[in-house]
């Protein structure tokens, strides 16, 4: 069973994006573009974007036309994150935490939603994206890559990994 079709059938996505992180003028980052690459994994039942106080107005609007839920905070952002991602993880609609942040606290986010049966993405770039966060998650996807490609690897990796669980279908001594 494909990853995209499980997801379909059984419940949704969220995506968090650590917004201090990654959503910076020099990075160029379209939210849109992110936005629709993801929803080919499912359906998007959750969407924020985490702030600290200094966002400006026009960034919060900007994220909420883009259909995402600005989160401010005026404390630590990753911990907002984690918090919320505790009611993602107990809850039983979401099946795949979807995290685009560059930063090594949220890897223990990433752990603890994996440990918890979900399925998990990193999302990021270079320079500066956390070698302790891809390794923390299912999947990787990298912003300064094709993501079309990726999503169709990720896509074919879980095709490919359940049908080795499931064995050949190959008679090699017949």
């Amino acid at each position: 069973m494909r990853l995209v079709s499980r997801l379909r059938r059984s419940g949704r996505v969220a995506l968090l994006i650590d917004g201090p992180n990654v959503l910076r003028r020099e990075f160029e980052v379209r939210l849109d573009d992110l936005k629709n690459s993801i929803e080919e994994l499912g359906k998007i039942g959750v969407a924020k974007v985490y702030l600290n106080e200094r966002a400006s107005v026009k960034l919060l609007e900007a994220i909420s036309n883009s259909g995402f839920t600005p989160v401010i905070t005026t404390s630590d952002v990753h911990l907002h994150m984690a918090v919320d991602s505790i009611d993602l993880v107990l809850g039983d609609a979401t099946k795949l935490l979807a995290i685009f942040s560059r930063h090594a606290r949220v890897a223990p986010i990433l752990r603890r939603a994996r440990e918890h049966g979900l399925e998990t993405i990193t999302i990021g770039f270079e320079p500066g994206f956390s070698v302790a966060v891809q390794n923390a998650a299912d999947h990787v996807l990298r912003l300064d890559r094709p993501l079309e490609y990726q999503i169709r690897v990720i896509k074919g990796k879980e095709k490919k990994d359940n049908k080795e669980d499931q064995g050949d279908d190959w008679d090699l001594d017949a």
